[in-house]
C-alpha cells in the first residue's frame, strides 16, 4: 500500500480490521465507493417511486367529514420519512464520491510533502545565504570606511553641518558632530 508508507504501517494497521485494509489502497477505495454510489443511486430511484406511490396513495383517501386539505396533512406526516429516505441516499451518493475525491487529494498531498519541505528548505537556506552574504558586505564597507579616514586636523569630511568650518579648541577644524569625538579607538 503505497499511500499509507510514510506511516507507522504496521501499528497502523494492525489496528484496523482485516476487510477494510484494501481500501487504504486508492484502486481498491475507488471501486469500492463506486460500488456504493450505484447502490444508493439505486435505492435513490426506488425511494423516489415508493415515495410517488404513497403521495398519490395518501392524498387520493378522502374520508367523509374531511376538510380541503385534511388528506394532504395525513399524507405529509408518512411523506416526511420517505423524504428522508430519499435525501439520504442521495446525501451518501454524494459522500461516496467526495470521500473518493478527498482520499485521491489526501493521497497527492502526502506524496508531494517531502518535496515541498525540501524546496522550501533550500529557499530558506538561500535567504539565509544571501543575508549573510549582505551582512558581510555591509559590514566590509564599515570597516573600510572608518579605517580609510585619515587622523589629521585638516581632514576633508563628506558631512555638511550646515555651518562653516570653525576652529575648535587645540587648533583643529571641526566640520560635524563626528569631528568632536577622538577617533583613535575605532
Amino acid at each position: 500500500m503505497p499511500e499509507i508508507e510514510h506511516t507507522n504501517t504496521d501499528e497502523v494497521l494492525s489496528r484496523v480490521p482485516a476487510e477494510f485494509r484494501p481500501l487504504l489502497n486508492l484502486e481498491h477505495l475507488t471501486t469500492w465507493t463506486l460500488d456504493r454510489q450505484r447502490e444508493h443511486s439505486a435505492d435513490h430511484s426506488d425511494y423516489e417511486a415508493v415515495r410517488a406511490l404513497f403521495q398519490t396513495v395518501l392524498l387520493s383517501q378522502h374520508v367523509e367529514g374531511d376538510g380541503k386539505w385534511s388528506a394532504r396533512r395525513r399524507a405529509r406526516k408518512v411523506g416526511k420519512h420517505l423524504n428522508r429516505l430519499v435525501k439520504g441516499s442521495r446525501l451518501q451518493a454524494q459522500a461516496a464520491e467526495g470521500l473518493r475525491t478527498a482520499y485521491a487529494d489526501h493521497v497527492r498531498t502526502v506524496a508531494a510533502l517531502p518535496a515541498q519541505r525540501a524546496a522550501k528548505a533550500k529557499a530558506k537556506a538561500d535567504r539565509r545565504q544571501q543575508v549573510n552574504t549582505f551582512a558581510t558586505k555591509s559590514l566590509n564597507k564599515t570597516l573600510g570606511a572608518m579605517t580609510a579616514r585619515p587622523d589629521s586636523d585638516t581632514e576633508e569630511s563628506g558631512e555638511t553641518a550646515g555651518q562653516s568650518a570653525a576652529k575648535a579648541s587645540g587648533g583643529r577644524t571641526v566640520r560635524g558632530v563626528n569631528d568632536l569625538f577622538d577617533r583613535k579607538g575605532a
